[in-house]
């Protein structure tokens, strides 16, 4: 696969199980075909959750809405690219690279 770019497509991966904890602002997520169970923070939550097939960018755009005025956008940028990284690491997420067109 191409470098990772927020110009690429994020989609949630298939067969995950997903259980909301709520009292600890977390959502938990097995992966039967690599058992293991993986613990997300609200902000890996929010992430994964608008992994829906859209571009990173448009991921970013919305992320930026839930931050609290006056965060640096690099700081953003910055933890939307560390998250989505790490959950297709950890295999939470697919990543499809966009197409020439769609980049520009």
């Amino acid at each position: 696969m191409s470098s990772f770019s927020l110009h690429d497509c994020f989609q949630k991966a298939a067969d995950l199980r997903l259980r909301e904890v709520p009292e600890w602002g977390s959502l938990l997520v097995y992966t039967p075909a690599h058992p293991d169970i993986h613990y997300l923070d609200a902000r890996s939550w929010l992430l994964f959750e608008l992994c829906d097939g859209q571009h990173g960018t448009q991921i970013l755009e919305e992320f930026r809405q839930s931050v609290p005025e006056g965060t640096p956008p690099d700081k953003s940028e910055a933890a939307v690219m560390e998250t989505l990284a790490a959950l297709e690491q950890k295999g939470l997420i697919t990543r499809a690279a966009a197409d020439s067109e769609s980049a520009a």
